[in-house]
């Protein structure tokens, strides 16, 4: 054999293994992101399956009844008649502050349960009232 030839068998071989190695490592390249997308699959189904039990623990715990038996326990109770503070103040149209005053007292009249008024519910309010009275600069 002469010494061409056994250089291009050698330049052949050296390609030949170059080509076979390309090869292997885009096959192993390959194998490796099948199994990273088989992870991140398997990682999207579990994050899913959280999602939803977190979706029915809300669901759960802001149910009606759950939430009426936990006010229950500590001791909240239904209410059975509601009491209105109402608040007289400054008004953008024409009305001027005795007006308003006036109106707020017939409306208050209405709700007011004379007889169920603390004393000192009274006093607050009669404060109140003595301090929207006051003229404002």
């Amino acid at each position: 054999m002469s010494r061409r030839s056994a250089l291009v068998l050698l330049v052949a071989v050296v390609l030949l293994g170059l080509v076979g190695w390309m090869c292997l490592s885009q096959a192993s390249e390959a194998a490796e992101m099948r199994h990273h997308i088989q992870e991140l699959h398997q990682q999207k189904k579990e994050l899913l399956r959280e999602n939803d039990q977190l979706t029915y623990d809300i669901a759960r715990l802001a149910s009606v009844e759950r939430l009426e038996k936990r006010a229950r326990e500590l001791g909240y109770v239904t209410v059975r008649q509601a009491h209105f503070v109402l608040v007289a103040y400054p008004l953008q149209d024409e009305t001027t502050p005795n007006e308003a005053m006036a109106v707020a007292q017939s409306n208050s009249a209405e709700h007011a349960t004379s007889s169920a008024t603390p004393d000192w519910w009274q006093a607050v309010t009669e404060q109140f009232e003595a301090w929207a009275q006051t003229e404002q600069p």
